[in-house]
């Protein structure tokens, strides 16, 4: 089994390499050079703090939801997990929520099943907002939109493909959930397996109606908006540290994070070559040309990733210092493995 799930992060992630590799094959490293050499780095340094600030107030809003779990973690460890959560979001395809699950489970000493839960509430919210969202963009002007499917129509049948599968996955899941009741009702109340199953599914429903029992559902979705802005600012401000891409406005900004947000529906580490291809279309629409797009696209991708590698990484060395007496050194290997073993949540636009 797990040969199999490491065949299948290898053969994702080779599929990003090829995406990669095609976008780029044709791109002159002088242009790339010259980028790097003529960059406004402090806008890039200015969009990894707005990354860095939406991880905490994501922290923030996880503590929110597993209050009325009866815990209440600390800030650090809450955000130190998040910051972990990116470092395996980039090594293991949705990987990085059981990741930080499984650290807060260690530390906190908290039901890892009713952490998955509080997770799926933050998922759907995220989901849900993005789509209030996307939904408002396309009110205000779908012509956009309408000229990249018309300018992309593998992107455009891609997108319907997604949608089309969307649709399999929630008739699976309707389909497993009744087969589950059927075999509950079927088996004794005597059962182990049966136990064991009336506590999980206990633990994850409760997780799952954290939203509801918090103490301030508005505080929820304040934290919930400011998140997805923070996102939406980290790309627009890389468009200043880029002369060919610094005049433009944020409704481009706006138009190009909610359309490339659809590359992580992929299970490909951080959106590798499909988020780089959608930006560069979008880019295509408001008068960047290819090379110009292809250049902002590898700087903006490599540079926010980089710093959540490196922020994920210390806060990973960080985490048995800080909670020096509580728990057993939790092992790369050990959130490795729990995240190889576990299919993981799909990730919202920051993936």
């Amino acid at each position: 089994m797990r040969r199999n799930r490491l065949v299948r992060i290898f053969l994702f992630l080779g599929i990003g390499i090829l995406i990669f590799v095609f976008i780029y094959k044709d791109l002159q490293l002088s242009k790339i050079e010259d980028a790097l050499q003529n960059l406004h780095y402090e806008w890039i340094v200015l969009s990894g703090i707005f990354g860095l600030t939406s991880h905490y107030i994501r922290a923030l809003r996880w503590n929110l939801l597993i209050e009325p779990l009866s815990h209440k973690p600390g800030i650090i460890n809450t955000y130190l997990s998040v910051l972990v959560l990116y470092l395996f979001n980039i090594l293991i395809p949705r990987g990085g929520e059981v990741a930080r699950c499984t650290v807060i489970n260690r530390y906190e000493k908290i039901s890892f099943t009713s952490l998955l839960g509080t997770v799926v509430s933050e998922r759907l919210a995220d989901l849900g907002t993005f789509l209030v969202i996307l939904v408002v963009l396309m009110l205000w002007d779908l012509s956009y939109f309408e000229q990249l499917m018309n300018n992309n129509p593998d992107l455009a049948r891609g997108v319907a493909h997604v949608g089309s599968n969307g649709v399999a996955v929630i008739a699976v899941i309707a389909g497993a959930v009744a087969l589950g009741v059927v075999l509950y009702k079927k088996t004794g109340s005597g059962n182990k397996y049966k136990s064991l199953l009336v506590k999980l599914f206990s633990q994850f429903r409760q997780g799952l109606r954290t939203i509801r029992n918090t103490r301030s559902i508005w505080l929820f979705i304040f934290y919930t908006f400011a998140i997805i802005f923070l996102w939406l600012l980290m790309l627009y401000v890389v468009f200043f540290a880029y002369e060919p891409t610094s005049n433009l406005s944020f409704q481009v900004a706006v138009i190009t994070f909610a359309i490339s947000s659809f590359a992580f529906v992929l299970p490909i580490q951080a959106g590798l070559g499909a988020w780089h291809f959608i930006v560069i279309q979008c880019l295509l629409l408001f008068g960047v040309d290819m090379d110009h797009g292809s250049v902002f696209a590898l700087v903006a991708h490599t540079f926010s990733n980089l710093i959540f590698l490196v922020a994920g990484t210390l806060a990973f060395i960080l985490l048995p210092v800080v909670n020096n007496h509580k728990a057993k050194k939790l092992r790369f290997k050990d959130v490795a493995s729990e995240a190889e073993s576990h299919p993981g949540v799909d990730p919202p636009a920051d993936g």
